[in-house]
C-alpha cells in the first residue's frame, strides 16, 4: 500500500511549538484548539519565513511515530511524505527524518499547493493527515483519509475519514485495510 502522510501535526508534534512561538511573538491567544494560519497575515507570513529553523527544527516525533513507520516500512508499504512546507526546508526537513531515523520513500514539499491533487498524482492508497481543509480536499478526490486526532479538526466528517487519536490507531486502522 502506498500510505500519504502529512508531516506537521502527523508525524511531527510542531503544533504547541508553532502556537507558543506564535503567541509569543504576536500577541495572539491560540490554544490547543486551533491550527494556526501561520501566512495569516503578512507580519506573521514573514516572521515565520524568517524563523523557520525555530518553529521547524526543534520538534519532536509525535508520540509512536518513530515505531510506527518502521513497521510500516518493513511490512512492505511505501511511505510517501505530502507536507505544505516549502521546498526552501527540504533539507532541513530531509535531516529532521534522518535525525529520528524515519525513512520515507518519497518527500512531497508543496508550499501549500493541493494535497489532494498530490496524493492523486503520487498514487497514494490512503492519506493520514491532521489539517481539516486537506483531509476533506483528500477524500473529497476519493482518498480514504485517517484524520489524526487533534483538537482543531473534531468536527470533520466524511464518509472517507475515519479519525485516529494515536500511531497505535492508525496501525489498527492500516492492519484493517491491508487485511480487507
Amino acid at each position: 500500500m502506498r500510505i500519504g502522510l502529512d508531516l506537521d501535526g502527523v508525524i511531527v508534534d510542531s503544533v504547541s511549538n508553532w502556537i507558543r512561538i506564535l503567541n509569543t511573538q504576536f500577541g495572539t491567544n491560540y490554544g490547543p484548539d486551533d491550527l494556526p494560519d501561520t501566512h495569516g497575515t503578512p507580519e506573521m507570513a514573514a516572521f515565520c519565513d524568517d524563523h523557520l529553523i525555530e518553529l521547524l527544527m526543534p520538534n519532536r516525533p509525535m508520540p509512536g511515530a518513530v515505531e510506527a513507520l518502521g513497521r510500516l516500512r518493513r511490512d512492505g508499504h511505501a511511505l510517501v511524505v505530502i507536507t505544505a512546507r516549502s521546498q526552501c526546508v527540504r533539507r532541513l526537513t530531509e535531516a529532521w527524518l534522518e535525525f529520528y531515523g524515519i525513512q520515507v520513500d518519497e518527500l512531497h514539499c508543496l508550499e501549500g499547493a493541493d494535497k489532494a491533487a498530490a496524493a492523486r498524482a503520487a498514487g497514494i492508497d490512503l492519506l493520514v493527515e491532521d489539517t481539516p481543509k486537506n483531509a476533506l480536499a483528500v477524500a473529497a478526490a476519493g482518498v480514504p483519509v485517517l484524520l489524526f486526532g487533534a483538537p482543531y479538526n473534531r468536527e470533520v466528517r466524511h464518509p472517507l475519514i475515519s479519525r485516529c487519536e494515536s500511531w497505535d490507531e492508525v496501525m489498527a486502522q492500516v492492519g484493517v485495510r491491508k487485511a480487507g
